[in-house]
């Protein structure tokens, strides 16, 4: 504070709409005596990636105030109230009193004085949020009901809006990439999804208050996430495994459902089911066919064609073997459906989100249809093809 003007540069990383929402300008207490002081802010302006200086647009609307506080021990009080000397425009300017302390407190780390200047905001929308089934389960609230949240150790009531089974990166199901970004995420207690800037408009009205963020989520063109996605794990400092894109975890999602055991079960399951079915329907026909030997030979006997009764025999056990598969097919379907989301497990031991998709390929089920029905179709042919004399089969008949 030696009446002079100084140059303040301010290094910002992120690129995007920002915008400057106040100035602090500390010292130490002066000691003796109070001490009149002027900040006034000019030539506010912005120096880009190639060295070029664009000055910072601030309509006349904008209006600042100022407040004083003074920090001892940790503890914050409010110091003398300031005089305003330009309260609009590009060139904000406060007049404010010091205060003073004992000359014997005048000691390194003693109290500190904060002008804090700021832009007049309107009043900050209300927050809302979507919350997970097991937020309102742990929270005993429901959809439209508002609650207290502490944010950045501030109480901020949000409006519950709407809710979902759950949100992405949070909970037992959640990704390896995000298990280390909050331990909050892993509780029981469920989760809510704010918008962050809907959030840093509340918190600016809070003094001190800040909550930065801990994962970011980004939108890319058509085809250009792999390429973004390469760019961010090259970066320094970041951990290429924390990177994370959508269409990559969907496909090792889609290639690896199931792990090695339950692969192996469900493999075994369906060619022993499989080789049952043909085995048992070819066991029916078989039997199926002895017991009606007598009444083939009566209508051979009768004057009936070999031919004819062969179609016959074929039509009516094909006609079987049809409803076999149909039967066994829906009850396939049905019980796949069922059994599969109940045996696909996160690495948590968890149900993943979204839910498991079933598919069943219409070229794989038709090959194993097939399979099935081979073995008796094979026997219904060798039945009909058979020769066998009447009078012999009579003679069986009537012992």
């Amino acid at each position: 504070m030696d009446g002079r003007t100084h140059t303040v540069s301010v290094p910002v990383s992120p690129s995007g709409e920002l915008a400057v929402t106040g100035f602090e300008v500390d010292d130490a207490v002066p000691a003796g005596r109070s001490e009149k002081r002027l900040v006034s802010v000019t030539g506010l302006r912005a120096l880009t990636a190639q060295g070029a200086e664009l000055p910072v647009p601030v309509p006349d609307q904008v209006r600042w105030q100022a407040v004083t506080t003074v920090t001892e021990a940790g503890e914050e009080r409010p110091g003398e109230t300031p005089q305003e000397v330009n309260g609009s425009g590009a060139a904000p300017a406060f007049r404010y009193g010091t205060g003073a302390v004992l000359a014997d407190q005048a000691y390194s780390g003693g109290p500190v004085g904060t002008l804090r200047i700021t832009a007049a905001r309107a009043s900050a929308p209300a927050l809302k949020a979507v919350a997970s089934d097991a937020y309102l389960t742990y929270a005993g609230a429901e959809p439209g009901q508002e609650v207290d949240l502490t944010l950045a150790g501030h109480t901020v009531r949000v409006t519950l809006v709407a809710s979902v089974r759950q949100l992405p990166t949070t909970g037992p199901g959640a990704t390896a990439g995000a298990r280390d970004l909050t331990e909050s995420s892993t509780k029981p207690g469920g989760s809510l999804l704010l918008d962050f800037r809907a959030v840093s408009e509340v918190l600016a009205h809070r003094t001190g208050a800040t909550l930065p963020p801990t994962e970011w989520w980004l939108s890319t063109a058509p085809g250009e996430g792999p390429k973004v996605a390469a760019a961010l794990r090259e970066l320094p400092g970041t951990d290429p495994a924390q990177v994370l894109v959508r269409d990559e975890t969907a496909r090792e999602m889609a290639d690896d459902p199931l792990g090695a055991g339950p692969q192996s079960a469900l493999l075994a399951v369906a060619a022993s089911a499989a080789a049952l079915a043909a085995v048992g329907t070819a066991v029916g026909l078989v039997g199926s066919r002895r017991e009606r030997s007598a009444e083939f030979a009566v209508l051979r006997a009768l004057g009936a064609s070999r031919r004819r009764l062969a179609r016959t025999m074929a039509a009516e056990q094909g006609a079987l073997i049809a409803l076999a598969l149909l039967i066994g097919l829906a009850l396939g379907a049905v019980l796949t459906r069922a059994v599969v989301p109940l045996v696909v497990l996160t690495g948590q031991a968890a149900r993943p989100v979204p839910d498991v998709v079933v598919l069943l390929p219409a070229g794989q089920v038709a090959v194993l249809l097939a399979s099935v029905a081979a073995l008796p179709l094979l026997v219904v042919a060798a039945m009909a093809l058979r020769r066998t004399e009447p009078a012999v089969s009579l003679r069986q008949g009537d012992n």
